[in-house]
């Protein structure tokens, strides 16, 4: 599944974060690729989307 479909959710959780503002983009990435099950060298390549 792509990590995409779990992006609304990923914002969702990485809201309640307590990170700066410039790093949410990348977080939201990150989550929502290992809320799809990415493993951690997919991760690298997903989040660079």
């Amino acid at each position: 599944m792509l990590y995409h479909n779990f992006l609304l959710d990923a914002v969702n959780e990485v809201l309640t974060w307590d990170i700066p503002d410039e790093a949410l983009a990348d977080a939201v990435k990150a989550q929502a690729c290992l809320m799809a099950g990415f493993s951690p060298e997919e991760l690298m390549e997903c989040a660079q989307d």
